[in-house]
């Protein structure tokens, strides 16, 4: 097994690149400056020196803002891109490994999603993203699509989000006494140490084609999230909940997705809740 993982530097991919290590798996990572997946030729040449038996793609569009102002972008990464991986993988016998968002649905259930809830998103984030799916699907049916959401970690967390939810409220905390965080979304979040770590034994356990959602145990709203990362951290920031009616920036945001880990569960893969990989963050943040 040879396993190449897309976007290295991010915070999913480095966490993959650390866990397939730490289990002795040959892994080898590329960043934006090594690999356009936009170049279907750029990715062939890639994989001929490689070649990997495993491609993991982290790479994404993923701040929803810019979405919205950047839709042709929006879908030429989590769409267009996504085609030529699969068309690449099945062209060779490479098993794809592609990641996606609970925003592929549209909130509208009060009890976690399941893999065959029907996605119905909301923006152009989750629409590229469920039309990424499709692609991989489609084009390469050996495909495994992991749903997540709220992903945290590493030293400084996403590069095109110049940060993570945890790393902005410990900036906030020391410069704010009070911060207003959204009460109504209810989500799953992933510490990426877990996420990594559950992908790469999913892969080990030769999981059957299709979507997994993986994040840590448990849900919470934003302002939840903040009231434990402010306690965590021993910070006196008061957390202010707001309901914001679901919505961010004028954008229209989904009040519930969280995921029901049932399936991957049921394969012997289970994450630790939330607060613990919190917790652990946090004692790596501090190192």
């Amino acid at each position: 097994m040879k396993i190449l993982v897309i976007g290295k530097n991010g915070q999913v991919g480095s966490a993959l690149l650390n866990v397939a290590k730490l289990k002795g798996i040959n892994t080898y990572g590329v960043g934006r400056d090594e690999l356009d997946i936009l170049d279907k030729a750029t990715i062939e040449k890639v994989v001929k020196k490689q070649k990997p038996t495993i491609i993991i793609n982290t790479s994404a569009f993923h701040v929803v803002a810019d979405c919205e102002l950047h839709p042709e972008d929006a879908f030429l990464v989590n769409s267009a891109a996504v085609k030529h991986l699969a068309d690449v993988c099945l062209e060779n016998k490479i098993r794809l490994v592609h990641f996606s968002t609970d925003k592929v649905f549209d909130g509208d259930k009060s009890t976690p999603y399941s893999e065959i809830d029907r996605p119905n998103p909301l923006q152009i984030y989750g629409i590229s993203k469920l039309a990424g799916e499709e692609c991989a699907l489609y084009y390469n049916p050996d495909t495994l699509i992991i749903r997540t959401c709220g992903v945290f970690g590493g030293k400084s967390g996403s590069r095109s989000k110049k940060g993570n939810f945890v790393l902005y409220l410990l900036k906030e905390a020391h410069i704010k006494k009070t911060l207003e965080i959204s009460s109504e979304q209810i989500v799953s979040v992933a510490y990426a140490e877990d996420l990594a770590s559950a992908t790469i034994d999913l892969i080990l356990k030769h999981a059957p084609k299709g979507i997994y959602n993986i994040v840590n145990k448990g849900e919470c709203s934003w302002a939840r999230f903040a009231e434990e990362i402010v306690k965590t951290a021993n910070v006196s920031m008061e957390i202010v909940g707001v309901d914001r009616k679901g919505y961010v920036g004028g954008m229209k945001i989904p009040k519930y997705t969280a995921l029901s880990t049932k399936k991957i569960n049921a394969l012997g893969i289970k994450l630790p809740t939330w607060q613990d990989g919190l917790k652990r963050y946090m004692a790596f943040l501090e190192k």
